[in-house]
């Protein structure tokens, strides 16, 4: 399964990205509180130190400035300053500030008081340091935290999804022809139990509708077969009567033809109406040439108005693990199109060792005709059927595992290729 689509990825993620997204909020508002707090207590220092400062100097105009580990105080004034006073210091405005001095990083206080301007400075680089290794804590317990959500997140999310995950396993167990099992009462969950419930409804429909496939199928195999035969019995009765005039005779053996095509048209519609492919597994019994030889004879006279000659070429004879009704039917609906199609000239079948090819003279394929002529309905411009040859066609030969491509031949009119291997149907290159 895609861990991209998967539900369980989806929601350990979705509250990785919230357990991240709070615990950045928070890291941020701790770092942002816990530096303004510190600034304030630095400003607190530096105005204390500078009321110090001033009040000693009052006392005292030769007392010297504070100098310790953090603090350093500088006396800027016209005499009786501090000497010497770095020129970075001497040029600071009274306030707060920000300074480097001697590579050290100092906050700044500076006070003025007559003609004099009282320096304090406040080393900041310990405070520094300790901002540094809190930023680093704070983004280690982010990364965490965010860790810990995802991989809590995809434990919850298997909890919570096993019940889905649960009745997934069931259904896909479940085989549409058998008598559906009832699903909602093993899962007590609302939302768990209402997907049950909405699948027992929908296996009970797919169930009677196989139900009514499978009698259909069974009533077409007896309703249909033995009319066929007696109808062909009686044709064959028929052809061997020698009272019958030469013109009879004709008309009883396109009767013969019909019946034979109709008896072929009914098996594979109904090999087409199971799931299973219509060849006995492993079978080679289904002789292509022959096949084709019977729909050539077959359709020889179909248009007797049309100065049209349909020709064979037998290049090689390969055998199919198939129906021969099957094939009969592809290829018939595909000759019946040329030959429709063909107002003079020829159509040729050829049959190769891996493919069948039909090609025919008349108008071809218009440069709009795609891929929908496969579809059902889908008739080409000067087509006088309802679409279904092509439609029918193609889904005996996924049936199949066939493909067959249309095209326009070189020199004009169309060709059709059915090959005996691929997954794909579309025009020829």
């Amino acid at each position: 399964m895609n861990a991209r689509r998967s539900l369980r990825h989806r929601v350990a993620v979705t509250l990785a990205v919230f357990s991240a997204t709070v615990s950045l909020t928070l890291a941020t508002f701790m770092y942002l509180a816990s530096h303004d707090l510190e600034r304030r207590l630095i400003d607190d220092t530096l105005t204390a130190e500078l009321d110090d400062a001033v009040a000693r100097r009052q006392r005292n105009p030769q007392s010297l400035p504070e100098r310790t580990a953090t603090i350093r105080a500088f006396v800027v004034a016209p005499s009786g300053g501090t000497t010497p006073v770095p020129a970075e210091v001497a040029a600071l405005a009274p306030g707060r500030h920000e300074l480097t001095l001697d590579a050290t990083p100092y906050r700044a206080g500076v006070r003025v008081v007559a003609d004099r301007r009282f320096v304090v400075l406040f080393d900041v680089s310990a405070l520094q340091r300790r901002e540094h290794v809190f930023l680093l804590l704070l983004a280690a317990s982010v990364l965490l935290v965010t860790l810990g959500s995802a991989i809590a997140g995809r434990w919850l999310a298997s909890f919570v999804v096993a019940p889905v995950t649960e009745l997934a396993r069931r259904v896909s167990a479940l085989r549409p022809e058998d008598p559906p099992r009832p699903l909602a009462a093993e899962f007590p969950w609302h939302e768990v139990q209402q997907l049950a419930t909405d699948f027992d409804g929908y296996l009970a429909r797919l169930h009677d509708f196989i139900e009514r496939e499978r009698f259909f199928t069974a009533d077409v195999s007896h309703e249909l077969r033995t009319p066929l035969t007696v109808v062909a019995g009686a044709a064959e009765l028929l052809q061997t009567d020698p009272a019958l005039s030469g013109r009879n005779q004709s008309r009883v053996a396109r009767i013969a033809r019909a019946v034979a095509e109709m008896h072929e048209m009914t098996e594979a519609l109904l090999a087409l109406a199971r799931e299973q492919k219509s060849g006995a597994a492993g079978s080679m019994g289904c002789d292509v040439a022959h096949v084709a030889e019977e729909l050539v004879e077959r359709y020889r006279d179909l248009f007797p108005g049309k100065p049209v000659a349909l020709a064979l070429e037998v290049k090689e004879r390969p055998r199919l693990p198939a129906d021969p009704a099957m094939l009969s039917m592809v290829l018939g609906n595909l000759l019946r199109n040329a030959l429709a199609f063909t107002q003079e000239g020829r159509v040729v079948l050829r049959v190769e060792a891996g493919c069948v090819e039909i090609e025919d003279t008349g108008p071809g394929l218009g440069p709009d005709a795609g891929r929908d002529l496969f579809q059902a309905f889908v008739r080409g411009g000067e087509s006088a059927g309802v679409g279904l040859g092509l439609s029918l066609v193609q889904r005996l030969c996924a049936k199949e595992g066939w493909r067959v491509q249309l095209g326009n031949r070189v020199g004009g009119g169309a060709k059709a290729r059915l090959m005996f291997t691929g997954d794909d149907d579309g025009h020829l290159d």
